[in-house]
């Protein structure tokens, strides 16, 4: 009788800790070292229907607008690392527009919708355009092999194996279905960096 009694009591733990373990939230984080932590200056709860996160992408605004309880603040983009939405999507910023953290390996891989082009007859054209960093709070860079080659200075075989890998920058933009990251950051990885 004792033992089931432990036993109901240890379940009902671990339901319980798992329902506050999923509660997801949204937010801002601060810094890179809050990022790692997983400490959000701001936290919005993701089954609260009274709040977001606006990233003011256009107009070239500086600031993020978050509403909680209805309440907006407005955060400097250059004062905050990035924040998270409810489907766990982290961005960025780069030049006051967010932008996705689409990998994060030996590089931070980055995406962003940009016009590529506009024309009257044809209308505008957007497509992907690739960045990339070497630390998750590094300088966000063209995803170029010029600018990975910058990124390791002094290693001149790595700089080899780029040109033998991926012979253009838009190879650099593959991702490997199977292992679950970008091409390049498993190239990285198998190259010991």
């Amino acid at each position: 009788m004792k033992t089931n009694y432990l036993r109901i009591i240890a379940t009902v733990t671990l339901v319980i800790n798992g329902l506050i373990i999923s509660a997801q939230s949204s937010g801002i984080y601060k810094t890179f070292a809050d990022y790692n932590n997983g400490v959000m200056e701001v936290t919005i709860n993701c089954d609260n229907k009274n709040g977001k996160i606006k990233a003011n992408n256009y107009f070239g605004k500086d600031y993020i607008t978050v509403i909680k309880k209805g309440e907006k603040h407005n955060l400097e983009k250059e004062k905050i690392f990035g924040y998270e939405l409810c489907d766990g999507e982290l961005y960025r910023f780069m030049d006051n527009k967010s932008i996705s953290v689409d990998d994060k390996g030996v590089l931070w891989i980055y995406s962003k919708e940009e016009i590529v082009s506009h024309s009257p007859k044809r209308g505008t054209k957007k497509e992907l355009v690739y960045y990339f960093s070497k630390d998750g709070d590094g300088e966000i860079k063209n995803l170029t092999l010029n600018n990975l080659k910058a990124a390791f200075p002094d290693n001149h075989k790595l700089h080899d194996a780029f040109d033998l890998r991926f012979r253009s920058d838009a190879a650099l933009k593959g991702y490997d279905g199977y292992n679950k990251m970008y091409k390049i950051n498993h190239f990285l990885q198998t190259q010991g960096i």
